[in-house]
């Protein structure tokens, strides 16, 4: 969609406690209470499938760091097939250039093992707010190996990780380079830790305060998030909620959703990029549908319910910045709206957050923030 140019001023980098490696400590933690407690694995009532590299996709983000020169980042994976399936055993890393090219990579110690069972029709949208039904792995490495920083070989920088999948295949995921994350390993020396289950996150008494929270933790880092006591607008829809910023270095978008227990972040953004931050098209504003495969195509359903009939599906579009301009545009007329579902295969919550597109029908907000470079 087209932004209003109030939110279209640069945001820099921040840093998160949220799925923090073990034993490092955030450069900078307003928000350490946010951080949610992983919930116990639960016990699928049928039979679930494993998930193979196919079936997934990860974002990296949600920065860490340790004195000593220890640094570490949180990976979250998604399953966008049409089934539930578990994610366990041990990772494998590879570590690659931003174009793709393969790096020295190696491992540090014994991979620990886990288990994850993850919902269906979900993309990782932000490693910061990672939700139910979704996995995480944190990766670590020390930026030298005489002194913080010092390194007496070769630290490679490293535009993306390629995690192989015990079931077979692997899943490819880029940087959030909005929030600029970086990783540059000594000798290209990694450690992965567990795959672990993700739990909802912390539950809010209303939008604007959980607005307030999420965008401490993502842009505060370097100062270019909102003040202590921010203005916030917030938009509420059906147990679901918008809320903007429109600061002096970051014009931010939050999206909550609502339960029993309050308000819950899904993703917040600053809004730099067409098509990342949906929201009632208004004046001659549009979005786009984008996924985490090519091709492929989103299903829009007849209700903001998994469970309701699929009525279409819309094809993702270039996410690469020279056919941008080449893909559809759709306007949003309904939203958001929030459906508490179960997955009937893991028993996990599949509620997300639902928008109308005219013409169309209800699709997931996961098809509408997808990040064009």
């Amino acid at each position: 969609m087209l932004l209003p140019a109030a939110l279209l001023s640069a945001c820099g980098g921040g840093t998160s406690t949220s799925g923090s490696p073990s034993g490092l400590t955030p450069a900078s933690s307003p928000t350490a209470a946010a951080t949610a407690t992983p919930a116990p694995t639960p016990t699928p009532t049928l039979a679930v499938n494993a998930c193979t590299g196919s079936d997934l996709n990860v974002v990296f983000g949600a920065e860490s760091s340790a004195s000593g020169g220890e640094q570490g980042m949180t990976g979250l994976l998604a399953n966008d097939s049409a089934t539930a399936c578990q994610l366990s055993g041990t990772l494998q890393a590879q570590l690659l250039t931003s174009s793709g090219g393969s790096l020295t990579t190696s491992l540090s110690g014994a991979e620990p093992a886990g288990n994850a069972w993850l919902v269906p029709d979900r993309v990782a949208l932000d490693p910061w707010w990672p939700q139910s039904g979704e996995a995480t792995v944190t990766i670590t490495w020390h930026t030298g190996d005489v002194q913080p920083g010092v390194c007496s070989g070769s630290a490679p920088s490293v535009g993306e990780v390629s995690l192989s999948v015990p079931r077979g295949g692997s899943v490819t995921g880029a940087f959030d380079t909005l929030f600029e994350v970086s990783m540059a390993p000594c000798n290209g020396v990694v450690q992965l830790g567990a795959i672990t289950q993700a739990s909802a996150p912390q539950a809010f008494a209303t939008p604007t305060a959980g607005a307030a929270v999420a965008n401490q933790e993502e842009f505060a880092g370097d100062g270019s998030g909102p003040a202590a006591n921010p203005a916030f607008a917030a938009d509420t829809g059906s147990q679901a909620a918008v809320v903007t910023y429109n600061g002096p270095d970051c014009g931010a978008y939050t999206y909550l959703w609502k339960d029993g227990a309050g308000w819950h972040v899904l993703d917040t953004n600053c809004a730099q990029a067409p098509g990342y931050t949906p929201s009632i098209s208004q004046g001659g504003s549009y979005d786009f549908v984008f996924g985490p495969t090519s091709p492929g195509c989103a299903s829009v359903h007849s209700s903001p319910s998994h469970a309701s009939t699929v009525v279409g599906c819309l094809p993702f579009g270039s996410t690469s910045a020279s056919g941008f301009g080449e893909n559809t545009p759709y306007t949003i007329d309904q939203g958001p709206t929030y459906t508490a579902e179960t997955d009937p295969a893991s028993g996990l919550p599949e509620g997300t957050i639902w928008w109308h597109i005219q013409g169309q029908g209800w699709l997931t907000q996961d098809y509408l923030v997808d990040l064009v470079p």
